[in-house]
């Protein structure tokens, strides 16, 4: 891989997690109200929290665009996405997000919903989505940052 490929991939991959963070901390920020029971809502921990959350979810989105990349042997897919693509970011996303929301909620009940979180089969319904939305919103985005202007190499 030449120099310029590699810087691509780097620019393509910090602007994913730079939208990522971004629209993760803006969801959080919603949704945390409806999701902590017996959170005190303190600014200072409240901020630091939503902030470390939206980092961990930026780097799961960038696992889902990495695991893409290699799935379509494509590093520049988030171009021009299709309608399997997006399917498999949906499908990807409420995977992982089940997972995630499981362990924490049944297993190491390091959380636990309040009565206004709808759920399905016991999962918080705004937490099971925000991987898949946000993931396809991050990479929406920089596909139309990084690629307005030309079409990439290869394509």
């Amino acid at each position: 891989m030449n120099r310029k490929k590699i810087a691509e991939v780097g620019l393509v991959l910090i602007s994913i997690f730079i939208f990522s963070y971004m629209v993760n901390f803006i969801w959080e920020s919603l949704h945390a109200v409806f999701l902590y029971k017996d959170h005190d809502f303190n600014a200072m921990k409240y901020v630091r929290m939503i902030s470390y959350v939206s980092a961990i979810d930026g780097f799961l989105i960038l696992g889902i665009y990495l695991f893409m990349a290699a799935l379509w042997r494509d590093m520049a897919w988030i171009w021009k996405m299709n309608g399997k693509q997006i399917c498999t970011v949906v499908i990807t996303g409420l995977l992982m997000a089940a997972a995630i929301e499981y362990e924490r909620v049944f297993v190491a009940r390091t959380w636990s919903y309040n009565r206004l979180m709808p759920t399905i089969f016991g999962l918080g319904l705004s937490p099971l989505l925000q991987l898949s939305t946000t993931g396809l919103w991050a990479f929406w985005l920089s596909g139309r940052v990084l690629y307005r202007r030309e079409k990439p190499e290869g394509r």
